[in-house]
């Protein structure tokens, strides 16, 4: 259980209320390995950890400045080309030619840190740490429970015992279960990939398009009819199958 007081990874609070370890479990669920290293939020806010490539990773101050560096020269860049298309001087276009190999220069230099140019400070650089924290758990727990529960039906269907009325009743409880699986791998993984809508590229904060708020409430309204519509076909169905009962055929 995280613990409430907690706010940033270095504030001398502990970071859990109490705890349950599985050694060597979130590297084996990240890198296939045991012995694999996850980064936490000390290692991506300091740096200092070997990234798998060999190289040593940066600090998030570092990012950013270099991003900023980024977001400048791509600037610089796209203003340089404007003139040159009206260029005529062959002495100017010389000198303009030299200033556009200095912004690509710098360009190819810290490119991959062009997403950090618009974080305004290290937090934006965290998702949601309890939010993540909870709906990741609930993910796998109820996976892992998901999988004992197959295989018990599988067993138990072989040896022709399934119409036991304690595991009907498990079934129908266990089919919102799903939805709350599936709604917090969900979670996991838009929230957790917060502030990115591509990775060390392109936070959300810098992708959100152009669109009138109407555009997005046609569409919003339009599949709110559509699935409202899917949903009663369903529950239609899904009563009329109730109804019906199953077919146990008849017994010698």
């Amino acid at each position: 259980v995280l613990n409430p007081d907690k706010e940033w990874y270095d504030d001398g609070e502990e970071d859990f209320l109490f705890d349950i370890k599985i050694p060597g479990g979130l590297s084996l669920l990240a890198t296939r390995d045991a012995d694999g290293f996850v980064p936490g939020v000390r290692e991506l806010i300091e740096g200092g950890y070997t990234l798998p490539d060999g190289d040593m990773a940066i600090s998030a101050d570092e990012k950013i400045a270099r991003g900023r560096s980024a977001v400048e020269a791509m600037a610089g860049y796209r203003a340089v080309l404007q003139e040159m298309k009206s260029c005529e001087d062959s002495s100017e276009m010389s000198s303009l030619q030299l200033q556009l190999d200095k912004y690509d220069e710098i360009l190819d230099r810290n490119m991959s840190y062009f997403g950090y140019g618009y974080i305004d400070d290290v937090r934006e650089l965290l998702p949601d740490v309890p939010l993540n924290f909870y709906a990741f758990r609930v993910m796998v727990i109820l996976g892992a429970y998901f999988i004992l529960f197959f295989v018990v039906v599988l067993l138990l269907a072989y040896r022709d015992r399934y119409r036991m009325k304690w595991l009907q009743w498990v079934a129908i409880i266990s089919v919102p279960l799903v939805y709350l699986c599936s709604q917090a791998g969900w979670i996991v993984a838009e929230a957790g990939r917060q502030p990115w809508a591509i990775q060390d590229l392109m936070p959300v904060k810098a992708a959100v398009s152009a669109l009138p708020v109407s555009s997005v409430q046609v569409t919003f309204f339009l599949f709110l009819a559509l699935f409202t519509i899917l949903l009663a076909a369903e529950i239609g169905i899904m009563l009329k199958a109730i109804k019906k009962g199953p077919d146990l055929g008849k017994e010698e």
